[in-house]
């Protein structure tokens, strides 16, 4: 079944087709004409879909009560692993938009090779496959190139189906990438448990600055294994556990020197130093100054 379905009040001039282009791999490309329209959507259970919003705002409304806007130049990621939805996209005169609808089965298949541990992949593990997750983020320059090239047809039918598997499949490796080697992005800190769970380590952190728990203690009493907890702290306060950790000693620190009264040796065990060197160097490399320098200038 198509993404999207032909409307009644669909203008003559726009024009959609579905691309069955491999087993659990589907795509609709949208152009519309020079009248504003709007399609059903069908969003499956158990199947992941992406819209990428390539010329003009689009409005997805579900249900009478809820519409969610995607901008031009932004894309939607959609799962819901146990319901199936039903929307309405209303899309403006001039729009092009490309969808993607992925199995899970073939996600696994394309991003679990050889074994690979899940926790890599949160979204496809046990645990978080039960959970619905919509995620919202912009397309860049490289993904794009490949979405503009998905409209282009110069080749035999067979040949030109290849074609655009292959900028699917390259256009997911992008979506799905970050910056750390054979991890791949996911969009489950849009989970509002895991959040919660996240906010929860920081509270922790803050009260047992002085003798921080491990991430193998955060992990067991926030109830996050160690991976999604570092990468999903990361991702809500731009910080590492670690690095977060290390600003709140050094924060402290700078006010026990503001306060007056302590010795350098006397703040660095304080806040959970062992070694008082230890303690300069780390404050320096915050400040840009010693802890002894800064009592003098302040």
């Amino acid at each position: 079944m198509p993404l999207l379905s032909n409307a009644r009040n669909t203008p003559k001039s726009a024009s959609s087709d579905f691309l069955d282009l491999y087993e659990g791999i589907g795509v609709v490309r949208v152009t519309m004409g020079d009248d504003e329209s709007a399609r059903p959507l069908d969003v499956q259970p158990d199947h992941i879909h992406l819209f990428f919003s390539m010329e003009g705002d689009v409005a997805f409304q579900f249900g009478p009560m809820y519409m969610r806007p995607l901008p031009q130049g932004q894309s939607f990621f959609i799962y819901n692993p146990k319901d199936a939805l039903r929307a309405q996209v209303r899309m403006p005169a001039g729009h092009r938009m490309v969808g993607i609808r992925l199995s899970f089965s073939r996600m696994h298949t394309l991003f679990m090779r050889d074994g690979q541990d899940a926790q890599e992949l949160p979204f496809l593990n046990q645990k978080d496959m039960q959970r619905p997750i919509y995620d919202q983020r912009g397309v860049d320059a490289a993904m794009q190139i490949l979405l503009e090239g998905l409209f282009h047809e110069r080749l035999s039918p067979n040949a030109q189906r290849v074609a655009h598997l292959g900028q699917i499949l390259e256009l997911l490796g992008l979506y799905f990438h970050t910056s750390e080697p054979n991890v791949v992005a996911c969009p489950f800190l849009k989970d509002e448990e895991t959040v919660r769970k996240i906010r929860e380590a920081k509270s922790i952190i803050l009260d047992r600055w002085q003798s921080p728990p491990t991430i193998a203690q955060l992990s067991a009493q926030t109830g996050l294994n160690a991976y999604r907890l570092k990468v999903g702290f990361k991702e809500v306060y731009g910080n590492t556990v670690y690095g977060f950790v290390m600003d709140t000693r050094l924060n402290h620190a700078r006010r026990m020197l503001d306060a007056g009264g302590k010795s350098v040796n006397e703040v660095a065990f304080d806040i959970g130093y062992t070694n008082p060197s230890h303690f300069i160097a780390a404050f320096k490399k915050k400040f840009g100054t010693t802890p002894r320098k800064y009592k003098v200038a302040d």
